[in-house]
């Protein structure tokens, strides 16, 4: 068996096949990852999963035409038979004149997404989390009867890049992780509360926190009442806040704009949202769940302010998208590993904290609906904004909590929506997903009931 090359060295082989190609450029993306987890169940471990991925994939850009080819096999045939197929793979895709490979040196840069030793930590740590999360949801409340399932998580990964254009750069990362599905049952009648968190840095968890937020999601929705068919404010918590968020974030792609799929199309310097409503994009965020130094194509990230106080101000880029665009790239090709090649994503995506008080916000309404679950937000239609989904809430009166309510539809317009975010909370949390925002509150919307 032949040695195990360095990462480091892999990639340097990469680049050598890549000149004795004789293509025009060529690009080396190499990642390493290794997670674990551990699922509890009925108070015991029931599942302890270990993964592990190392390989390359291979980008070739040789008159204007793109090849892409990825593999595992890290020996130096495999290496070399992987820039092989690239090759042969961009000697049938069509040429595009607006595709490029990243030529600008990146910088240096320490955003803190990386702890040491998190992977040698022992299973029967993790194995605490998660019974923890289960304990602090039975504290909270004593109808929390049992779990679907409580994982604790973590992975490390290191990511290298290289291209033929001068570009080479590397970081490391890792995540940690707990959720749980809490069940809640009274007089015969079940529901379920979802609830998960993730941090860079172990000690940074809160499974006290988890069991008691997945606790109040199950039993927030046990004993439901009929609703009629009205029109109300509509609170959103952190968490609820985040889900619409994550529904429009495709509206920012550069290349759904280019493409006529985005609602904020030819929009830039033009008010899509209240002026209350600060949307950012920020790569560069120490910590953050999704920061890195560069993306998926090379290209360094950036902080991005999308929407400024209702205004948008611009969209989400990939080195091609950006030159049809004739705009600088934004550095958003985001790639999941080295098995695909990069789309458009956001990374720490959230709406900036206001100036109000959440509870403050929800008291001065008299009569209101705080949403706890929203179904189907990929139905939303991204042209014209229309959307009807499904929804559970619960209904408020001057900020109590009267009752629950469950089958009801929530059914409005995007732009409608974003103009009558009237209030914006203090509290900014960020989720598991690099999702951040504060409590909204949106002036009115329609709900469909009984």
């Amino acid at each position: 068996m032949s040695e195990r090359m360095s990462n480091e060295a892999v990639v340097e082989r990469g680049l050598d096949a890549l000149g004795a190609s004789g293509v025009g450029a060529g690009e080396v993306f190499l990642k390493e990852a290794r997670s674990g987890s551990v699922e509890i169940k009925d108070g015991a471990v029931e599942n302890v999963i270990a993964r592990g991925e190392r390989g390359i994939g291979v980008r070739i850009l040789d008159a204007q035409r793109l090849g892409f080819a990825h593999s595992s096999d890290l020996s130096e045939e495999g290496i070399v038979a992987c820039v092989e197929q690239a090759k042969r793979m961009s000697g049938v895709t069509e040429p595009d004149a607006d595709l490029g490979l990243a030529t600008r040196p990146l910088d240096d840069v320490d955003l803190d997404i990386f702890q040491r030793g998190l992977e040698d930590r022992a299973v029967g740590e993790f194995a605490e989390v998660a019974l923890a999360v289960e304990a602090a949801a039975r504290q909270a409340d004593p109808r929390v009867t049992h779990f679907r399932k409580t994982t604790a998580s973590h992975a490390v990964a290191s990511t290298i890049i290289a291209t033929t254009t001068g570009v080479r750069a590397t970081y490391r990362e890792s995540y940690t992780g707990a959720m749980t599905s809490a069940v809640a049952t009274e007089g015969g009648e079940r529901q379920i509360g979802y609830h998960g968190e993730a941090a860079r840095r172990f000690g940074e968890l809160d499974p006290a926190r988890i069991g008691r937020r997945a606790a109040e999601r199950a039993t927030d929705k046990l004993g439901p009442k009929p609703f009629k068919t009205q029109k109300l404010p509509i609170v959103l918590d952190p968490w609820m806040a985040m889900d619409l968020l994550r529904a429009i974030a495709p509206l920012f792609s550069a290349d759904n704009v280019l493409k006529g799929r985005s609602l904020f199309a030819g929009k830039v310097g033009q008010g899509v949202a209240n002026g209350k409503v600060t949307i950012v994009d920020d790569a560069r965020r120490p910590q953050g769940l999704r920061s890195a130094p560069f993306d998926g194509e090379g290209v360094a990230t950036t902080t991005r302010t999308l929407v400024e106080a209702g205004v948008l101000r611009g969209y989400l880029t990939s080195l091609k998208t950006a030159r049809k665009m004739k705009v600088e790239p934004t550095g958003n090709a985001r790639r999941g590993g080295y098995g695909s090649p990069s789309r458009i994503g956001p990374s720490n995506y959230f709406m900036a904290a206001g100036t109000d008080d959440a509870a403050a916000l929800t008291n001065a309404l008299d009569r209101a609906l705080a949403i706890t679950s929203l179904l189907n937000l990929h139905t939303i239609d991204p042209v014209s904004g229309e959307f009807s989904l499904g929804a559970t809430g619960n209904y408020l009166e001057r900020g109590a909590r009267a009752f629950p309510v469950q089958g009801i539809t929530i059914a409005g317009n995007l732009t409608h929506l974003l103009n009558a975010i009237v209030g914006v909370g203090t509290d900014l949390v960020f989720g598991p997903g690099g999702l951040g925002s504060p409590t909204l509150v949106i002036s009115e919307l329609s709900i469909g009931g009984a």
